[in-house]
C-alpha cells in the first residue's frame, strides 16, 4: 500500500487541524501514515521523506501569510532532493481576506520536485491575529463543514490513486483569483509586512524573562540577551510569543486588527469559502 506522508507548518493551530483530520480519515483505510511539525521543533521536510521508497504521497499544509505561502515551507521544499518521486495533495489555510498565491506557489514547487500535485484545497480557518478580539476573525474555523470537505478531498485521492496512471492536478486551476486581487496580490509580501508593523518587542517595564516566547517561536527567531530578542529575519510575525506571554509583555490588541482585518477583507473580491480542487 502507498506510503502517506503529512507535514505542516501551524504556528496556531489551524492548519495542523486540518492535517489531523487528513490522518484520521486515511487512518479510517487501514493506511499508514507518517505525521511531521515542519517547525524548528519538529523536522525538516527533507528529513522526513529520506527514507521514502517508491512512489509516495506527501500532504502538505501551510498557512496563508500576507496572500503567500510561508516562507519557512517553501525554503524546505527547495531544500529537497530531486531524486524524489511521488505525489503531493497541497493545502492552506486562509484567515478570510485572501488565499493569495499560496496554494499555487506550494503546488509548482512540488511539481518541480517530481511530486506531481493530485489535488489541493484552501480551507478556512480563525484568523491568527485576533485571538483575543472581543469577535475573532472567522472564529471557530475550520468547522465540521470545512473538515467533512478534507474527509472529501481524501476519499477523492484515494480514488485516483486506484489508478495505474492517477490523473495529475491541472496547477492552472489554483489561478482562481480575479486580474484585480491578483494585481493587490503581487504587491503583497510578508517582508514588506514587517517593515510595515515591525516585529515583537517586548515592554521591558512588564517582561520577567521568564523565556515562554523562545520556547514557543516556531522559526527559532526569539532569544533571550536578558529581554527577548527577535531575528527578524526569521521572524514571520504569527504573534506566538504575543499570545503565550502570562505578562502580557508583548502589546496587541486583537480588536484593532480585527477591524483592519474586516477592512483588507471587504477589499478582496475572493469568495471567502473553503475550496478542493481537482
Amino acid at each position: 500500500m502507498m506510503q502517506h506522508y503529512i507535514a505542516c507548518f501551524s504556528p496556531a493551530g489551524t492548519t495542523r487541524k486540518v492535517a489531523e483530520r487528513v490522518q484520521q480519515a486515511l487512518q479510517s483505510h487501514q493506511i499508514e501514515v507518517v505525521m511531521a511539525d515542519l517547525s524548528v521543533h519538529g523536522g525538516t521536510l527533507a528529513s522526513v521523506l529520506k527514507d521514502a521508497a517508491g512512489p509516495f504521497v506527501l500532504w502538505l499544509g501551510s498557512p496563508v501569510y500576507c496572500d503567500h505561502a510561508l516562507p519557512p515551507v517553501m525554503e524546505q521544499i527547495a531544500a529537497l532532493p530531486d531524486s524524489l518521486r511521488g505525489y503531493s495533495v497541497p493545502f492552506v489555510t486562509w484567515g478570510g481576506v485572501c488565499s493569495g498565491f499560496a496554494l499555487s506557489e506550494i503546488g509548482h514547487a512540488l511539481a518541480a520536485k517530481h511530486l506531481s500535485p493530485l489535488a489541493a484545497a484552501k480551507i478556512m480557518a480563525e484568523h491568527s491575529s485576533t485571538w483575543d478580539a472581543s469577535q475573532p476573525w472567522e472564529a471557530g474555523r475550520p468547522h465540521e463543514q470545512d473538515l467533512t470537505l478534507v474527509d472529501n478531498l481524501v476519499e477523492q485521492v484515494l480514488q485516483l490513486l486506484q489508478g495505474e496512471n492517477p490523473q495529475i492536478l491541472d496547477l492552472a486551476k489554483l489561478n482562481y483569483l480575479s486580474k484585480a486581487q491578483q494585481a493587490d496580490v503581487a504587491l503583497k509580501s510578508l517582508d514588506k509586512a514587517k517593515v510595515a508593523m515591525g516585529t515583537p518587542k517586548a515592554d521591558e517595564a512588564l517582561c520577567v524573562q521568564c523565556g515562554e516566547c523562545v520556547q514557543i517561536c516556531p522559526t527559532g527567531a526569539m532569544s533571550l540577551n536578558p529581554m527577548p530578542q527577535v531575528e527578524a529575519e526569521l521572524c514571520v510575525v504569527c504573534h506566538q510569543c504575543v499570545r503565550v506571554c502570562p505578562e502580557q509583555a508583548f502589546p496587541h490588541n486583537g480588536d484593532q486588527a480585527a477591524q483592519r482585518i474586516a477592512g483588507m477583507a471587504a477589499a478582496s473580491d475572493e469568495e471567502k469559502v473553503s475550496a478542493v480542487f481537482y
